[in-house]
């Protein structure tokens, strides 16, 4: 009987071997964590990047065809608007009227703990069919840019004048160029010989006010919702000076745009790495979702 208790002790696991089993399971499973959080963020990267790709390209097929579709004759025409010989005049045929183009507001603004001077942090695109207004990412935090308010359109529509604000990125019909003219010094260079041409940064208002132009035939779009679903905004769209072509049949834009994620720290002004690295930024569970790109765009005005 002694005899067979003593076997049947035997059959059983000593303590070492049960210790041994759980820390291995544990490791184990500690190993199949890590790979599918590693598994999880490579899926977000790699949708996030196809996200930005894909809706880059759709802004600049956008803007492509708003160009395409703009008045082919040399913007220099606004010049007229000032006196024969004066400097504003001069300046004004230098640049190509560029001022009719593109507006950008830069400011000081505080990028992952860090002041930046001169970013830009609002503007408007203006090629002669539709005008597109834009605000940066950086407005999405309170406190990051400083002393400066977002852009706001103001407008007429069926009589009635209307205000937007909070947007992204607005794009409304304006063949005038009258959303770039609205915040030069003077309501409507037009009609104003004192206006100034020279746009000093600080003279940037943050409303453009076209509500004394003609009215609008529709709203303004929202190429990129506002909603919390859209993590993806625009921290920059520059334009060259069109230039003329020697036929004078036509006139070729080179423009640009920077598209990245609301999340993650994004520094347009950093050499290399424009995400904040792990624990430089507060939602640290957010780089994920970080990501940025810029978008070339060339194209010929070939309108009336």
């Amino acid at each position: 009987m002694r005899e067979a208790i003593k076997k049947q002790s035997k059959k059983g696991f000593t303590l070492v071997e049960l210790s041994l089993s759980i820390a291995f399971i544990a490791i184990l499973s500690i190993i199949i964590v890590v790979i599918i959080n590693n598994t999880i963020s490579s899926y977000r990267r790699g949708m996030t990047l196809n996200k930005i790709n894909s809706t880059g390209m759709d802004l600049v097929d956008d803007i492509r065809a708003a160009i395409q579709n703009s008045p082919g004759a040399a913007v220099t025409g606004f010049c007229d608007n000032y006196k024969d010989g004066s400097d504003e005049r001069k300046r004004c045929l230098e640049d190509g009227a560029l001022n009719y183009v593109l507006i950008t507001k830069r400011a000081d603004v505080v990028i992952n703990g860090k002041a930046k001077d001169n970013v830009p942090v609002f503007g408007a695109f203006c090629p002669g069919s539709y005008s597109y207004i834009w605000n940066s990412g950086y407005f999405a935090n309170d406190g990051q840019v400083k002393g400066v308010w977002r852009a706001e359109l103001k407008y007429k529509i069926d009589g009635s004048v209307k205000t937007r604000q909070n947007f992204w990125l607005l794009k409304l019909e304006d063949r005038d160029r009258s959303v770039c003219a609205s915040v030069m010094k003077g309501a409507n260079p037009n009609n104003n010989s004192n206006a100034k041409y020279e746009i000093d940064n600080s003279d940037i208002a943050n409303v453009f006010d076209i509500s004394n132009y003609q009215s609008l035939f529709e709203e303004p779009i929202d190429v990129l919702s506002t909603d919390a679903e859209n993590n993806l905004v625009l921290y920059d769209l520059w334009s060259a000076k069109p230039a003329e072509s020697k036929s004078k049949k036509g006139l070729f834009y080179v423009a640009s745009l920077i598209l990245g994620t609301l999340q993650g720290g994004v520094d347009i002004t950093a050499k290399g790495n424009f995400c904040a690295t792990p624990g430089g930024y507060q939602a640290a569970e957010d780089l994920d979702y970080c990501a940025i790109n810029k978008f070339n765009i060339a194209s010929q005005a070939m309108g009336e």
